[in-house]
């Protein structure tokens, strides 16, 4: 699950998000060295996702259970485990107009829209999201 961490920005004042985590169909990556986001949606992942959801001892997630039921029961295609299809994932997002990479471990780095930034309060609010 997702959510995302609304916050004040310390030098102007400005309110904005951070975005960390995916949600039942997608991923959200993180360029390891600016902070970036990228949305890494299941269906453009194609065998890949197919391979690792093939290699679960169940669903994903309650939203796509009878989806990756039918994926385990009849993708003929050799499973996958999590190490693998994150390397596979990251590869599969590429890099960052930065130079960076997008990775499952990056977090997102909060850079306020109005002055630039990075001295923020992040006890504003949250929001999950699938």
């Amino acid at each position: 699950m997702g959510m995302a961490l609304r916050v004040k920005c310390k030098n102007c004042g400005e309110y904005y998000e951070i975005e960390e985590g995916g949600g039942f169909t997608f991923h959200l990556l993180h360029c390891d060295k600016c902070g970036s986001s990228k949305s890494v949606p299941f269906q453009d992942l194609g065998d890949i996702h197919l391979r690792y959801i093939k290699g679960l001892g169940g669903p994903y997630c309650i939203a796509t259970a009878e989806q990756d039921k039918n994926i385990q029961e009849n993708y003929p295609g050799d499973p996958i485990d999590e190490d693998e299809y994150h390397r596979l994932v990251e590869k599969f997002a590429g890099a960052c107009e930065c130079g960076g990479y997008f990775k499952f471990d990056a977090h997102a780095r909060a850079i306020c829209p109005n002055c630039g930034s990075t001295d923020y309060s992040d006890d504003i609010g949250i929001i999950l999201y699938d």
